[in-house]
């Protein structure tokens, strides 16, 4: 199948795009950021007749105005902006929002502003220097509300090797996501990245999607010297710059929807240098997207072959200063997903979000060891990574190759937002939780169990919280972390239990299985987390609001080998993990 007949709309805007930027780009513009929409957007181009002074650049005088019937937002384009001295420029939308532009980050830019809530845009020029202008090229805008407007990313890193059998089936995954924009994670094509394994192992299978991927290189790319396959697979051969950027780089950014993507460099995982730091900070400082996410090959922290890389610190120093929300890894062949932290690798409620999917293709690594701030992990499927991006949040999902089950799902909202009150994070202990026994017998002590079979019994675990602190706010997210102490490969169900219980008379016949609202494969010891599907969410916020009795949940399996996880007696209670609004 060829993806881009099953998505020509996407396909002629990114070639749209892409021939606007060789058309319209200004002469003095260094840097053109291409602006990926949701399928709901429409674009038009900024004209003579529309009274707004495009060209030639318009200085101060009264301010502008771009309206479009119908429009629940807009954004709008730039050709370029200069601004000189302490002058600015303001935009006001008719829905409330303001964007407010000072300094000279956009000096050397031609981008698009994020979406502006409302008919019409109102741009005013506060300019007192003759050197301040700017020039608008178009405007984009949609009748479907911001906060229902999606758009789908999906990619992975270490992708196709000899035999091209597993990266077939991943670029199968993202032929069926169809998705508007594909990142890869680095080493692409193994095993020395040259241009004949480009053509020979990557063309065949993600190759397909080649006009959708905006990629970054791995330590296998740089195999060849100057990563030349890569660049020339990508860029075009011998062109300078190109999809993947100056190959003498290898850095570059976009916007997809109300989303920044940062690609960046790792090299083969030496010191970055500099330039490539002060250019990450030049460009989010003229981000002007809500929700930003960057991607590259070595993660921060990892517990695979590899515990992470150190010279990746600035990269997140830069991002976590910017309030970025994702970054995207490979390196190491498996997937795991992280709490949100910050660059010393601590929890913050701030943080930044690492997912490494290095699962494209190649053999895996297995996961070794735990942290306090893994959530999930895998080492045994193949798949890739889909997010579906609003303007204040992401949810992500991890897709499995055809044949193969473990799957992940959480989600999260964006550090910056849109104007929303800021989300803040609340960790709860169990305050009762208890082992149930088929056989009639409960087990309250330092370890919970959860077993299809022991010695001829099934064994339940019981666990509920207090909700008492978060009631009357908005509860975003919910998660149960468990700390656990013999893994097990099976998969566990997490169930809302049927009925009320305590620690002193619960009963297997008498607490039934309800609602499922998650599950877990706990593959790996410590730390363990079941992000609630949208029941358990919902479930949550009736306990919190007290519309529903607080019955806790129940986690359940059918496999023969159990899952032993520390207690509110032992040394980790159960925990709730929610995220919410004031």
């Amino acid at each position: 199948m060829n993806l881009s007949l099953s998505r020509t709309p996407i396909c002629a805007a990114l070639a749209a795009a892409l021939l606007g930027a060789a058309a319209l780009a200004p002469a003095h513009a260094a840097q053109r950021i291409l602006q990926l929409s949701e399928d709901t957007t429409h674009s038009k181009p900024v004209s003579a007749a529309s009274a707004l002074r495009g060209t030639p650049l318009a200085k101060a005088g009264a301010a502008d105005r771009v309206c479009e019937a119908g429009a629940k937002w807009l954004r709008v384009g730039f050709k370029q902006l200069k601004l000189a001295g302490y002058d600015s420029l303001v935009l006001t939308s008719s829905g409330g929002d303001k964007l407010v532009f000072e300094g000279q980050h956009w000096n050397q830019r031609s981008f698009t502003t994020r979406a502006l809530r409302g008919e019409c845009v109102d741009i005013q020029p506060y300019f007192s220097q003759p050197d301040s202008a700017f020039q608008l090229d178009r405007y984009d805008y949609s009748t479907v509300a911001l906060d229902k407007a999606t758009v789908v990313v999906a990619g992975a890193g270490d992708i196709c090797d000899t035999s091209g059998n597993a990266c077939q089936g991943t670029s199968d995954l993202i032929v069926s996501i169809n998705p508007t924009a594909v990142f890869t994670a680095g080493d692409n094509a193994y095993n020395s990245g040259t241009l004949s394994e480009y053509n020979s192992r990557y063309a065949p299978t993600w190759g397909r999607f080649k006009a959708l991927t905006s990629p970054s290189p791995g330590n296998h790319d740089y195999s060849t010297t100057g990563a030349k396959g890569y660049f020339d697979y990508f860029n075009g051969s011998g062109n300078q710059t190109g999809p993947a950027g100056d190959r003498s780089k290898g850095y570059y950014s976009w916007d997809v929807g109300d989303w920044h993507f940062v690609s960046l460099n790792t090299m083969s995982g030496g010191t970055v240098a500099q330039a490539q730091i002060d250019w990450l900070k030049a460009d989010l400082a003229a981000n002007t997207k809500p929700c930003t996410a960057a991607y590259f090959h070595h993660p921060l922290l990892s517990r695979g072959s590899y515990s992470g890389y150190s010279q990746v610190k600035p990269f997140w120093d830069a991002l976590y200063a910017a309030k970025a929300d994702l970054v995207l890894v490979g390196h190491d062949h498996n997937y795991q997903r992280y709490g949100k932290m910050n660059p010393d690798k601590a929890a913050a409620s701030d943080g930044i979000r690492q997912v490494l999917v290095g699962t494209g293709g190649r053999a895996f690594y297995g996961i070794s060891g735990s942290h306090a701030l893994l959530e999930a992990s895998n080492d045994s499927t193949f798949g890739v990574l889909k997010l579906t991006l609003s303007a204040t949040g992401y949810t992500g999902d991890f897709v499995p190759r055809a044949g193969s089950s473990y799957t992940d799902h959480f989600t999260g909202t964006c550090n910056k937002g849109s104007g929303n009150p800021p989300t803040q994070t609340l960790t709860l202990n169990s305050v009762r939780d208890v082992t149930v026994k088929s056989g009639g017998s409960r087990d309250n002590g330092a370890t919970l169990y959860a077993d299809g079979s022991d010695g001829g019994q099934v064994l339940r675990g019981l666990m509920a919280w207090n909700l008492s602190s978060v009631a009357g706010k908005n509860i975003t997210g919910a998660q149960v972390k468990l700390q656990v102490s013999d893994r097990s490969t099976g998969t566990y169900d997490l169930y809302r239990a049927g009925a009320a219980w305590t620690e002193a008379n619960a009963s297997y016949s008498g607490v039934s299985l309800g609602t499922k609202i998650g599950s877990v494969v706990p593959s790996a010891t410590g730390a363990q987390s079941i992000a609630l599907n949208a029941a358990g969410l919902q479930l949550v916020k009736d306990w919190a609001s007290g519309a529903v009795a607080n019955d806790g949940v129940v986690l359940s399996s059918t496999s023969s080998d159990g899952v032993d996880w520390s207690s509110r007696e032992g040394a980790n209670a159960p925990q709730l993990i929610l995220t919410y609004t004031p």
